[in-house]
């Protein structure tokens, strides 16, 4: 049982989509603390800027609920490359926000990327990864999922202080 080992693409593979998981993550959690400045340049008031993150979990929540059904349904290459194109799309939006509206499209085109990566890269592990491994890409596994939002806030302060909260996008 000790020889059996991971192969090189399924590493790529899962590395990939965890480091789509960890920049939907990353992103969700640094745009908390740019809302004193969005709610100015958008002219919108704390609570609406706030569905910018609640649109966003919202929007995650709903897609996860679905991706064990999408994932029987498609192969795992055609949900990562249709989570890219959302992420890629959603960041284009919002780093180019002229109106609320728009960020807000941004953001939950994001939310559908991070909410289809995220169950994808733990699929990719336990029906790829040998099971004497599989605590370890596991063990990785929660770690993206949990040091992008720790990284998250101050990500977006730095961004935001220095450059511009465009910048988080960028």
């Amino acid at each position: 049982m000790e020889n059996e080992i991971v192969t090189k693409q399924t590493k790529l593979a899962i590395l990939a989509v965890a480091l789509l998981s960890f920049l939907g993550i990353l992103v969700e959690t640094s745009l908390n603390v740019t809302f004193p400045t969005l709610t100015e340049e958008f002219n919108v008031s704390l609570g609406t800027m706030q569905w910018a993150t609640s649109g966003y979990l919202l929007m995650v929540t709903v897609v996860m609920s679905a991706s064990g059904h999408l994932i029987k349904k498609f192969k795992a290459q055609h949900l990562f490359r249709i989570a890219v194109l959302f992420f890629i799309t959603g960041t284009i939006l919002c780093a180019s926000a002229v109106s609320f509206p728009m960020l807000m499209t941004g953001r939950l085109l994001q939310a559908v990327s991070t909410g289809l990566s995220t169950p994808l890269m733990f699929q990719i592990i336990l029906s790829l990864v040998p099971q004497s491994k599989m605590g370890v890409y596991m063990g990785i596994g929660s770690m993206v999922n949990s040091f992008a939002p720790a990284l998250g806030p101050t990500y977006g302060g730095l961004f935001t202080s220095f450059l511009s909260w465009r910048a988080i996008f960028l």
